[in-house]
C-alpha cells in the first residue's frame, strides 16, 4: 500500500514538473492569441472552408514540442477568438501526437515501419478528427465564457446618460501595443489560467490514481495479445495516462520489447500522446461536452482501426530491430531538437501552476458559495 501511495504522488510530481513550463508558456501565448488574432489574417486562414485550413491547423501543430496538457490553452484560446471548432480540435489532436524530436526518437528506438505509420496516423488522424468535430460538433457559449465575462450593471446603459456615451460621439482611442500586451497576460494568467488549471487538477489527481491503483497484471495480460480486447485497452488506458510524446516513445519500444503486438503499440503510442485524462477534462468543460466526446471516441475507434490494419495486413509477424550505433545517432539528433527547460524553470512554473490550481479551486468555490447564499435569500423572500 506504501507503495502504491507513493506511485500517486510521484505520478502527480512528473505530470506537473513535465507540463507545468508548457502550460505556463501555453497560457501566455494563449492571452496573446485571444489579444491579437481577432484582427489578424491568420485567423482567416484558419476558418478557412474546405480541408486549407484543417491542413494548416495539423502542420502547425505538428511542429510545435507541447505536450497534451501544454495544448490545452492555446486551443481554448483559438476557439474563443472565433477560430471554428475543426481546426481547433486537429491542432489540438496534431500538436501532442507528433513533432520532429519524436519523430526521430521514433526511428531511433522502433524502427523505420513504425516510424512511418506513426507519422502518416499522426498526420491523418487529426484531420479526420477535425472533420468530424465539424460536422457533429456544436459551437455552443463554452463554460469560461460565463466564467470570465465582465458583468453590466443593470442601472447603467438603459438609458443614454453620462454613463454611456452616444453613439455619435468619437470612437475611444485605440489601446496602445503594451496595453494590449498587459491585457493579453490578464486574460491569459488571471482569467483562463486558474480555470484551465482548476480541470487539470481533477485530471491530475484521477490519473494518479490509475498509475497508482491499476493492477500491473492488467497491462501484461491484455496489452501483449493481439486482439481487439487488447487495442481497446490500450486505446482506454493510453486515453487515461500521461506521458508526452518523447517520453512515451521509450514506453512503447519497452512494449514491442516484452512482445505487445505492433498495431497495440501503435494505439497505446497515438492515444498516449494526443489525449489524457486532465486533457479530456479541461477541454470537457470549456470548449464542450459534445465535441470533446466526438474528440476521444474518433480517436480511440481511429487508432484502433489502425492497429488492427497494421496487425493484419501491414506488419503481420513484425519482430523489433534494435541497431545501437544507428539508434545513438538519432537518439542525439532528437535531443538536439527537443527543447530542454532548467531546473529553475521546471520548479518556478510547477509553483505556479499549482497556485492557478489553488487558485482555481477557491474561485469555484466561492463561486458555489455565493450560488448558495443567493438561493437561501431567493427562497426565504418567495415564502414570506
Amino acid at each position: 500500500m506504501h507503495s502504491a501511495w507513493h506511485l500517486f504522488f510521484s505520478t502527480i510530481w512528473q505530470i506537473l514538473s513535465e507540463s507545468a513550463f508548457w502550460v505556463v508558456v501555453s497560457l501566455i501565448i494563449g492571452g496573446l492569441v485571444h489579444e491579437f488574432l481577432p484582427t489578424s489574417r491568420y485567423r482567416d486562414r484558419l476558418n478557412r472552408r474546405g480541408p486549407g485550413g484543417m491542413l494548416g491547423a495539423v502542420l502547425f501543430g505538428a511542429l510545435l514540442p507541447i505536450c497534451s496538457c501544454g495544448v490545452i490553452p492555446l486551443a481554448v484560446s483559438l476557439y474563443r477568438s472565433g477560430v471554428r471548432v475543426g481546426p481547433v480540435m486537429a491542432f489540438a489532436a496534431a500538436t501532442p501526437i507528433i513533432n520532429p524530436a519524436a519523430v526521430i526518437l521514433s526511428l531511433a528506438l522502433l524502427g523505420p515501419q513504425i516510424t512511418v505509420v506513426y507519422v502518416v496516423l499522426g498526420l491523418t488522424l487529426p484531420f479526420v478528427l477535425g472533420l468530424v468535430a465539424e460536422r457533429w460538433g456544436e459551437r455552443a457559449a463554452p463554460m469560461i465564457a460565463l466564467m470570465t465575462a465582465t458583468p453590466v450593471a443593470a442601472d447603467c446603459c438603459s438609458t443614454q446618460d453620462e454613463c454611456c456615451p452616444s453613439a455619435d460621439g468619437p470612437d475611444p482611442p485605440a489601446p496602445r501595443f503594451w496595453q494590449r500586451i498587459a491585457s493579453a497576460l490578464r486574460w491569459g494568467l488571471n482569467d483562463l489560467g486558474p480555470t484551465i488549471a482548476f480541470y487539470m487538477a481533477i485530471g491530475v489527481l484521477l490519473a494518479g490514481v490509475i498509475a497508482a491503483f491499476l493492477p500491473p497484471s492488467w497491462t501484461e495480460t491484455y496489452l501483449r495479445e493481439n486482439s481487439v480486447i487488447a487495442l481497446a485497452a490500450a486505446g482506454v488506458l493510453g486515453a487515461s495516462i500521461y506521458v508526452c510524446a518523447v517520453a512515451h516513445i521509450p514506453l512503447v519500444a519497452t512494449l514491442l520489447a516484452a512482445g505487445a503486438a505492433p498495431g497495440v503499440s501503435i494505439v497505446f503510442l497515438v492515444t498516449g500522446t494526443a489525449t489524457n485524462l486532465p486533457e479530456l477534462i479541461a477541454l470537457y468543460k470549456t470548449i464542450g461536452r459534445r465535441i470533446v466526446t466526438l474528440y476521444a471516441v474518433a480517436l480511440v475507434a481511429g487508432a484502433m482501426i489502425a492497429g488492427a490494419v497494421v496487425n493484419a495486413w501491414l506488419m503481420p509477424g513484425f519482430e523489433p530491430v534494435f541497431d545501437p550505433l544507428n539508434s545513438l545517432e538519432l537518439l542525439e539528433a532528437g535531443e538536439r531538437l527537443q527543447p530542454t527547460v532548467g531546473t529553475v524553470a521546471t520548479q518556478v512554473t510547477s509553483v505556479a501552476l499549482v497556485g492557478l490550481m489553488v487558485l482555481g479551486t477557491w474561485r469555484r468555490v466561492v463561486a458555489r458559495v455565493r450560488a448558495r447564499r443567493t438561493g437561501s435569500r431567493d427562497e426565504s423572500c418567495c415564502s414570506n
